[in-house]
């Protein structure tokens, strides 16, 4: 499935509205809007070589990045961050502990004699994946290529989830089993909620093949898949199309028996 924008946001009253600015597929994240026709704010900026992409789906609305309030991070894989400094005019919404541990993660990734030893302090269940060591090199690959910290923003305009508030409509669940720290985010819009799950939900298939990291707890990640897929109602994944999760399908969807390694 090839990126690409979601229709324009309805017309109508002023009620908090939350849609996919880039779907995301099995090598890029979802990058969502939730906008109130006053605030917008950008939920994941994605890889720095979608920019024009994401300038694009903003530009299609009659928006410019002065226009978003804020950035929210789910978390600080590099497919989630890169755009932030795209944004110089917003605040940065995210976990301390993600960003402490992606950018340390990182760092270590770039010892090349002792990057792979390194590792296991980040994924202690890496040797339990079948093809861990293949996938890891690849994606160590990609964060060498990409990751850039200057490209996350302005440091004096973060502000940490831990002790920091979103606005009401707006609720932050902490999914840990993917990274430590990750933040899935619950919208209360005057429906059926929306949940944004970025990688706490990869796709609506739990067996979906996706290049990413593999979960930095196996079992805290099913946990929180199942316990996103219960709230039930509208779901945006972190690499996969949006879905409507109903409160039988979520019981019987909630963990599979297994997670499995993951593929490119």
């Amino acid at each position: 499935m090839e990126r690409g924008f979601a229709k324009e946001l309805p017309k109508g009253d002023d009620l908090v509205q939350v849609e996919a600015l880039l779907t995301g597929n099995w090598r890029g994240a979802t990058s969502a809007l939730i906008s109130d026709r006053r605030h917008y704010w950008l939920v994941d900026s994605g890889m720095a070589h979608e920019a024009p992409l994401l300038m694009e789906a903003l530009k299609s609305r009659g928006l410019h990045p002065e226009d978003i309030t804020a950035v929210i991070n789910t978390h600080f894989h590099i497919d989630h961050v890169l755009n932030n400094s795209l944004f110089p005019q917003s605040e940065v919404y995210a976990s301390q502990e993600s960003y402490q541990w992606c950018c340390s993660l990182y760092s270590d990734l770039r010892d090349e004699a002792n990057w792979e030893k390194l590792t296991l302090k980040y994924y202690p269940e890496l040797k339990e994946y079948e093809e861990a060591g293949r996938l890891m090199s690849q994606l160590r690959k990609l964060a060498l290529r990409w990751w850039d910290a200057k490209r996350l923003g302005d440091r004096s305009r973060f502000r940490w989830l831990e002790t920091t508030s979103l606005p009401a409509p707006i609720e932050v669940i902490f999914t840990q089993g993917h990274v430590p720290g990750h933040a899935s985010l619950v919208v209360h819009d005057g429906g059926p909620r929306t949940l944004i799950a970025g990688d706490a939900l990869l796709t609506r298939d739990a067996d979906a093949r996706v290049l990413t990291m593999i979960p930095h707890n196996r079992e805290q990640s099913l946990a929180d898949r199942a316990r996103l897929l219960a709230l039930a109602g509208r779901i945006l994944p972190g690499h996969g199309e949006e879905f409507v999760a109903r409160e039988a399908a979520a019981a019987n969807d909630a963990q599979p028996t297994s997670l499995p390694p993951e593929k490119p």
